[in-house]
């Protein structure tokens, strides 16, 4: 039987599209006539297909490539992606793992034809999508034209008022928002501004306490001044990311001065940003950007969460101290007792073991003769279990043909059933082969192969670009785990095969 997992999604823009049920019902039907056993269903609900930002598909394409799976199937190719790109990427994922995209509705085959027929289905659904997304944005167009609220909640210190659907003031949020520019003007810190406003029982437009990535949003927000403003066209770049308020092409935004009710002088907003620039260039004198060689291969052997470069100075008059340091270290719930370590010492300690190990030539026999070793073993268990598959494999098939003389010769189809069960016992004893046969394929290697490997890494550790210090610390460093009282160190020394050290720090 050949394996399928169906995925099925349903966006709140669409009102006459298929139910994520019918979607569902429709697949198993289509499984059930076509020798298909359905797995497992992944569905998005309410969300779109123009982005592959869907957390189900992701967990879908990441099951379908594992190998256990031949099919993915889906009511209808839109529902996959409405993007050519996105959809011409992961079908190319799937098709290189051997996993074919199916559509119940489109029937479409293998042949010529079938490509350019699915290009058209699938450019017609970009179409539809995009010409959906120019209409919605017409009419919000025309509500910002005329001051009125285009959706997402107001900012802090603005209310909406129902029968014109424009901005009004929020008067006690409004005092929040006063006293923080009134504080910020008057020198206070963000952690004073913080703290008085939390104390005073202020809360954000989300109802949590307030923090400094939602103080400075707020004082770079012109809104405050009256001016109302809408950015007509995506707030993402082509990567799917969004857009920083500084960054919108102007010709892309309405902005009408007096459009919403004002709370913060044009004046005062305009002294609140020529001194956060002023602060913003004294912090950059001592805050250059640092440079961390092992930034995501550290992880903490407390609590398993990752280390984080960090710089910090203890007091104005001591030196930067820059570290790696637990990521959990300064929550408040779940706060770790692991502690941060020295940028300069661990990364010295890391590369003087990676060089002492991988690079040392007096080391590189036994790492040579471990790996072939390795492989051996490996080869063996290999070789001996594809031996065993193979004389599964004649007897299963001569149990096949046995079966299918019998009813043949019988005409009862009685034996339908045993013959089910033992076609699904060859396809997945041919399944394991294939596995059996890869792992055959690892080679040994030389001692002048490896030492001319090594040789190479080590000069660009030692010599090489910064970019070129991080593809060999990617390529022969597979993680570090951070103990209290030690540091162990996952070497690659080959893709599959990796050497750990202990050191005392």
């Amino acid at each position: 039987m050949k394996r399928a997992v169906a995925y099925a999604r349903f966006s709140s823009d669409l009102q006459r599209e298929e139910s994520i049920e019918a979607q569902t019902r429709a697949i198993q039907q289509y499984c059930d006539a076509n020798g298909f056993v359905l797995l497992t269903v992944f569905a998005d609900r309410g969300i779109s297909g123009t982005s592959d930002k869907r957390p189900e598909f992701q967990k879908m394409i990441s099951t379908a490539t594992k190998g256990d799976v031949d099919a993915v199937i889906v009511h209808k190719l839109d529902r996959f992606a409405r993007n050519r790109y996105d959809s011409a990427l992961y079908k190319n994922i799937l098709k290189k793992n051997n996993v074919k995209l199916i559509s119940v509705l489109e029937n479409l085959q293998d042949s010529p034809e079938s490509v350019i027929l699915e290009s058209v289905i699938e450019g017609m659904n970009e179409y539809y999508s995009l010409n959906l997304s120019r209409e919605v944005r017409k009419g919000l167009q025309e509500n910002a034209l005329e001051c009125k609220v285009t959706g997402g909640p107001p900012a802090l210190g603005y209310s909406v008022d129902r029968n014109t659907q424009k901005y009004i003031i929020n008067e006690y949020e409004a005092e929040a928002v006063r006293l923080i520019f009134r504080m910020y003007l008057e020198g206070y810190s963000y952690t004073e501004i913080i703290d008085t406003l939390n104390n005073k029982g202020y809360r954000t437009r989300r109802g949590i306490p307030f923090a400094k990535n939602s103080l400075y949003a707020i004082l770079r927000n012109e809104r405050y001044t009256g001016v109302y403003i809408y950015v007509k066209d995506s707030t993402k770049n082509p990567k799917g990311k969004y857009v920083r308020h500084g960054e919108y092409d102007p010709d892309a935004v309405i902005r009408i001065p007096g459009g919403i009710p004002a709370i913060i002088s044009e004046n005062d907003f305009h002294r609140v940003q020529a001194k956060m620039k002023e602060r913003q260039h004294k912090a950059a004198k001592f805050s250059a950007k640092q440079e961390y060689l092992l930034s995501g291969k550290i992880y903490c052997g407390e609590c398993g969460s990752p280390y984080a470069g960090n710089s910090r100075k203890p007091r104005p008059d001591h030196p930067l101290y820059i570290s790696y340091k637990c990521t959990r270290r300064n929550q408040r719930d779940t706060k770790c007792s692991n502690p941060e370590i020295n940028r300069d010492k661990l990364e010295r300690l890391v590369l003087e073991r990676l060089s002492g190990v991988l690079f040392n030539p007096d080391v590189i026999p036994m790492l040579v003769e471990q790996y072939n070793e390795y492989i051996a073993e490996k080869t063996g268990g290999a070789r001996e279990r594809m031996l065993a598959l193979q004389t599964e494999l004649r007897d299963v098939e001569r149990k096949i043909t046995n079966t299918v003389n019998l009813m043949i010769e019988t005409g009862s189809a009685a034996f339908k059933d045993k013959l089910n069960e033992l076609e699904q016992s060859k396809e997945k004893l041919l399944f394991e082969l294939t596995e059996a046969e890869a792992a055959l394929k690892q080679e040994n290697f030389s001692e002048e192969q490896i030492s001319k490997l090594f040789h190479i890494a080590e000069q660009q550790l030692k010599n090489g670009t910064l970019a070129n210090r991080r593809l060999v610390i990617d390529q022969y460093i597979n993680k570090i785990i951070i103990y209290p009282d030690k540091i162990e160190v996952y070497m690659n020394l080959m893709s599959d095969y990796t050497v750990k050290e202990t050191i005392k720090p």
